[in-house]
């Protein structure tokens, strides 16, 4: 694992090895509760042993029309050295879609989608993208100019940016997001969002199982990553009391809340996404983020100040006939805690 750390520091971050950059590895690599050699990651050895190329993968368990499939979450893609460039090759022709199940990226950059093409997958263009809705813009905005402002601590100096921000949500009444009437959001356990979440789930003929092994792996991978804070589940419901939605986020002090998962039952993604927005505003978050699907997009462009950018390429390949038909028929759900939002090697190290 040595290696695979020197590897990922030499291509991401220009040579510089972060500490515990290594056991956050081997917990990525080999933590999942359903590794087995054949969904592991893979690397390319020269002739002289030395490993010059490789593609660290996850495996997920999915369900596919019914069919239960672990796919491979392919995250980082590296290669160093004079024989990297063939090791890379060698890699790319072994993860080509005829030749697996069901094999995905949320973070791909352009150059990784000619590989997924070429071996028959897709790219899904509105996956790729990630909705931004700003609650206190000036707060919101300031911290990417120094990382420093991220932490808890950094959030106390914007103290003096806030009362700017309250000044503009008094003169622009459309940066509060309020909560529709009848509806409310409750925060709850894991165990009861992943009850009530199963049911939403199910419009998708393509959805991630979760399984309790699996998502408990993946709670704790995401409480590990102290750039996103603390892990929280909440349910909307409407004025009858039904359960209508379902969500899980992250955030700390009153910065960025990063919305992993947001589901809801058939017609009801409008009410869900205004309730959302409205709590995490009135916890006092300055902005709010998450990765777009097709299902969610008409309820999100009818938010007011939500706005979308590119995130990273959503590519998918698969030899199952049922993962296009799902593709084709907006049927896929991979987001959040099913895809690499999560990890640290985006966000830390």
């Amino acid at each position: 694992m040595a290696r695979i750390a020197e590897m990922f520091a030499s291509a991401f971050r220009d040579g510089r090895q972060a500490p515990g950059l290594e056991a956050y590895l081997e917990a990525l690599c080999f933590g999942s509760p359903h590794l087995s050699s054949d969904n592991g990651s893979r690397v390319f050895e020269d002739e002289s042993g030395t490993v010059c190329a490789a593609i660290l993968s996850v495996p997920m368990r999915f369900r596919v029309e019914g069919q239960l499939v672990t796919a491979r979450l392919l995250c980082n893609f590296m290669a160093v050295g004079e024989t990297g460039p063939r090791g890379a090759a060698n890699l790319s022709r072994y993860f080509r879609g005829k030749r697996h199940d069901f094999l995905f990226s949320d973070t791909a950059l352009e150059s990784s989608t000619v590989h997924w093409k070429a071996g028959g997958g897709r790219v899904l263009p509105v996956q790729s993208l990630e909705w931004r809705r700003l609650f206190r813009p000036l707060a919101a905005e300031v911290p990417r100019l120094h990382r420093a402002l991220r932490s808890e601590a950094g959030q106390m100096a914007l103290a003096p940016l806030r009362l700017l921000d309250a000044g503009l949500r008094r003169r622009y009444k459309r940066l509060v997001a309020r909560m529709p009437e009848g509806l409310a959001v409750e925060t709850v356990g894991p165990a009861r969002f992943l009850f009530e979440a199963r049911p939403m789930l199910g419009r998708f003929s393509v959805r991630p199982d979760w399984d309790p092994a699996e998502f408990a792996w993946l709670m704790r991978m995401v409480e590990s990553n102290p750039g996103l804070g603390a892990l929280r589940f909440c349910l909307v419901t409407d004025a009858g009391g039904a359960i209508i939605g379902a969500a899980a986020y992250c955030g700390s002090g009153r910065g960025r809340a990063s919305v992993l998962n947001l589901l809801c039952l058939e017609e009801r993604e409008r009410e869900t996404v205004a309730a959302l927005l409205a709590d995490l505003d009135r916890q006092g978050y300055s902005e709010a983020r998450g990765m777009t699907q097709p299902f969610m997009m008409p309820a999100l462009q009818a938010m007011a100040h939500v706005t979308f950018r590119h995130r990273g390429f959503f590519c998918l390949g698969g030899r199952l006939p049922a993962l296009h038909r799902a593709v084709e028929q907006d049927l896929l759900y991979a987001e959040g805690l099913s895809s690499e939002s999560w990890s640290r090697l985006l966000t830390d190290f």
